[in-house]
């Protein structure tokens, strides 16, 4: 295999990746991009899940979260509608046999939250208290292949069809929290352990950490996650400044999941972003850097996205080609009106956000300049240097993203150039990101 093959191949895996569970839907997508002001937060909802008795829960609970840290809550299957955990039979068929096997099965995290939520599962992933071993030997009907990182071990159950079902261990508790405030004091410092609880403690948000009990079809949380997704509300399962220093990229989560739906960020939670952003360098790779900033702008709410990056920082700390443009009017009011023209229209992609976005420092830098794709790639290689945004962010990791980038701004500039000839026209239409060029131009006219 040749070196440009080799490239080429890695960054198709890297594409493939990315699209299965980053930024065109991971587990959230079809998620309506509302305005926060459409649902302020703040209300206490009665709609759909949160009925007045699910409410009346949620409220007799919290108390002893904000007290303790956490309190196990469980809304009876009366309560709710247990079909609106929508998934394909087969990965039923898995949880049926485990706990055929006496094991104890919960679906987790985002199935959950969207399910909650009224939006599509499309990552589907359950808790057990079997180990990986067990489950690779016990369940005789499925190839299961286990597969370990450095996180421990996934166990994947295997279907006819090509699809498999993730089996995750509970986990354990990480031992960088033992004696912190909230914290159970019998918790299990392991990688695995048998008590779900524990496993809350290895989540990012508490709207992430709520489980459904598919044996006895009831909806279990422990961190008031229930509460802070009915008023709209982001917070971490615990101290924020504590898991920012454990998990940094918890901190750029935290940011685009309310981005994402338009929730706010809770004080205390505010403040810890602030003050713990210098470990998403100090941690995080510039590719993951990369990997976890950029899937935020295909959530659906480009807009959005970016202007929560600004208020809490995250776009002056990463996004260093924007500098001296980001906060100001003459750059944001035509920016932001182009990315509402692009998402009014279609799907935005990161390609497309990230080439709105950087339009006009594109712009002002050609401006003495040819727009040859030549020299739109040497302006963009400069700027990415000389900003220091490569080294923190590098998007070139990212072949394909660049490549429609650099793409998109040549067809814009070749559009809004001097007139071209029906021959030029029709050479250019050849461009294989023509049509997201040609929307470029509408959206900034």
């Amino acid at each position: 295999m040749t070196m440009t093959k080799m490239i080429n191949w890695r960054n198709a895996t890297i594409r493939l990746w990315m699209l299965s569970i980053a930024f065109l839907g991971i587990s959230l997508a079809n998620v309506s991009c509302t305005s926060a002001e459409d649902e302020p937060s703040g209300q206490i909802r009665e709609e759909g899940f949160f009925t007045s008795e699910v409410n009346a829960l949620i409220d007799a609970n919290y108390p002893e979260v904000v007290a303790n840290g956490y309190a196990e809550l469980i809304i009876p299957s009366t309560m709710f509608d247990p079909g609106i955990m929508k998934y394909a039979d087969y990965h039923k068929d898995v949880m049926v046999a485990l706990n055929r096997l006496g094991y104890k099965t919960y679906i987790n995290g985002g199935a959950v939250r969207d399910a909650i939520m009224g939006t599509a599962i499309h990552d589907l992933d359950f808790s057990t208290d079997a180990s990986p071993e067990e489950m690779k030997e016990q369940l005789t009907g499925y190839e299961v292949v286990i597969n370990t990182t450095s996180g421990g071990s996934v166990a994947k159950a295997y279907h006819p069809n090509g699809d498999w079902t993730d089996m995750v261990p509970i986990k354990g508790v990480n031992e960088r929290l033992r004696g912190k405030p909230f914290v159970p004091a019998d918790a299990t410092y392991a990688t695995y352990s048998k008590r779900l609880v524990d496993d809350t403690y290895t989540r990012d948000l508490t709207i992430n950490s709520i489980y459904y009990d598919f044996q006895n079809n009831t909806i279990i949380d422990y961190h008031g996650g229930l509460h802070d997704l009915r008023d709209r509300v982001v917070r971490t399962v615990y101290d924020a400044n504590t898991m920012y220093a454990i998990n940094a990229s918890a901190l750029i989560r935290t940011v685009r999941f309310a981005a994402r739906y338009g929730f706010d960020i809770d004080a205390a939670t505010t403040t810890a972003i602030a003050d713990n952003m210098h470990y998403c360098r100090e941690t995080i790779s510039g590719a993951m850097n990369n990997y976890y900033i950029c899937k935020g702008f295909g959530d659906g709410c480009v807009r959005r996205t970016y202007e929560y990056y600004r208020k809490y920082g995250i776009a002056d700390y990463f996004m260093l080609g924007l500098k001296g443009y980001i906060g100001t009017d003459a750059y944001e009011e035509p920016m932001l009106k182009a990315l509402d023209y692009i998402e009014s229209k279609t799907k935005v992609t990161l390609e497309l956000a990230m080439s709105a976005m950087y339009l006009p420092v594109m712009k002002a830098r050609l401006a003495d300049k040819e727009r040859t794709l030549e020299a739109i790639t040497a302006v963009w290689d400069e700027l990415e240097t000389t900003s220091g945004q490569k080294e923190v962010y590098e998007i070139n990791d990212y072949y394909m993203e660049r490549t429609a980038m650099l793409n998109i701004w040549y067809v814009y500039f070749a559009l809004t150039g001097s007139s071209l000839s029906t021959e030029a026209l029709e050479n250019l239409k050849q461009n294989s990101y023509y049509a997201k060029g040609e929307l470029l131009v509408e959206a900034y006219q």
